[in-house]
């Protein structure tokens, strides 16, 4: 246990979830965005939720850098991947 613990603290793990933690809670967002936008067709959608897609991904990936240990920076993008991963999944299901 000391071992997964020492793993998750270490500043791999940190960069790891700032860039792959990032990257993947930044897709959420793209989606969740794209699924809430209420102006224009489907291609207006899909473009206002991917236009800002850097500009995610690059906060997203120093606010995780910026973490103290590696279990702060997983929490930080699991957490926004968690709630956006679930606005996703309702939008999809029940919303539609």
């Amino acid at each position: 246990m000391d071992w997964l613990k020492s793993r998750l603290n270490s500043t791999a793990s940190r960069i790891t979830a700032a860039i792959l933690g990032a990257f993947l809670t930044t897709i959420t967002l793209t989606i969740a965005i794209t699924l809430s936008w209420p102006f224009g067709d489907k291609v207006e959608q899909i473009f206002a939720g991917g236009v800002f897609f850097f500009v995610f991904w690059a906060s997203l990936f120093y606010w995780a850098l910026l973490a103290t240990n590696g279990l702060k920076a997983w929490a930080r993008v699991g957490g926004l991947f968690i709630a956006f991963g679930l606005y996703d999944l309702l939008s999809l299901t029940v919303f539609s």
